[in-house]
């Protein structure tokens, strides 16, 4: 008789100064095949510093709590300077599970979480990444979600990605997250819509399963459009990548004027900041 072993489950946690000490609600009980990675980056510190930046000195610098020692499944790197995408990076660098889940350090999963995601991998055996659901903490879903799977490119319209739904396979040719969208960039969203975008494109399978994966407070960042001038620059920015620069424009343009309710003053400005997302990202190359 024969015994299929499950793959191994690793949790990518990105956080940021105090918010590591987040991370021990976040944590499930020991269990085989399941472990995490967290990636701590210190505001503070420069990350072009050659000496305070370098992980050894941030670790003697910033010791970990004793609970997060006592934990045999977790690792933890350190990373100087601020911005989520490059935290993401780097914690996709030093991944070593077979299937990655996209976390934050106020992520909370359950037993239910890694029943879905294996059920989500017999559906989807040639999947590369999946998509799943995200909950509020009342159990509500944190969007309006689609009844029905999907394969990306069959995606359903007005549909978006959230990072924390994300489970990806780690043996394949995943691109980086570009740094220039992200909570802490000039762009401040958008950077899970454009890394999924460029996985289809560049061939790998997405597939979207309504299962519940996490549940996690508040609403996202792409969600503060009309507070955020980074979130406003970052949709220009992410159209132009998506359509092209007149696609972009157009939709820009529809979105300000046609879509969005608010007095012409305030249209204008969404507008004018969504001009300045489609210029930096002609102007800001991403790095390699």
């Amino acid at each position: 008789m024969t015994h299929t072993i499950q793959p191994h489950i690793e949790f990518l946690i990105c956080t940021l100064d105090e918010g590591v000490h987040q991370i021990k609600a976040l944590l499930m009980p020991v269990q085989p095949r399941i472990s995490y990675l967290v990636s701590w980056q210190h505001s503070a510190e420069q990350s072009e510093s050659r000496t305070n930046g370098s992980a050894t000195t941030l670790a003697r610098k910033y010791p970990l709590p004793e609970w997060l020692k006592e934990r045999p499944d977790v690792r933890v790197v350190h990373l100087a300077g601020r911005g989520l995408s490059r935290n993401r990076n780097c914690a996709l660098s030093h991944a070593q599970g077979d299937w990655l889940v996209i976390a934050d350090d106020d992520c909370r999963y359950g037993e239910q979480s890694i029943a879905h995601i294996y059920e989500a991998l017999n559906r989807h055996p040639d999947a590369d990444i999946l998509q799943l659901q995200v909950h509020c903490p009342d159990g509500s879903p944190l969007c309006t979600y689609p009844a029905t799977p999907y394969e990306y490119r069959n995606r359903p319209r007005f549909v978006y990605i959230s990072s924390c739904e994300l489970v990806l396979r780690r043996q394949v040719a995943l691109p980086r997250f570009d740094e220039r969208f992200g909570l802490g960039a000039y762009l401040g969203c958008g950077e899970e819509e454009l890394f999924v975008f460029q996985a289809s494109k560049q061939g790998l399978k997405v597939y979207y399963e309504p299962l519940h994966l996490v549940v996690t407070d508040g609403q996202t960042t792409g969600g503060k459009f009309a507070v955020s001038e980074p979130v406003q620059r970052a949709k220009g920015g992410l159209l132009t990548l998506i359509h092209g620069t007149p696609g972009a424009l157009l939709r820009c343009f529809k979105y300000a004027f046609v879509y969005r309710t608010e007095g012409w003053g305030r249209r204008c400005s969404y507008f004018f900041q969504m001009i300045k997302g489609i210029v930096y990202v002609h102007t800001h190359h991403t790095l390699p």
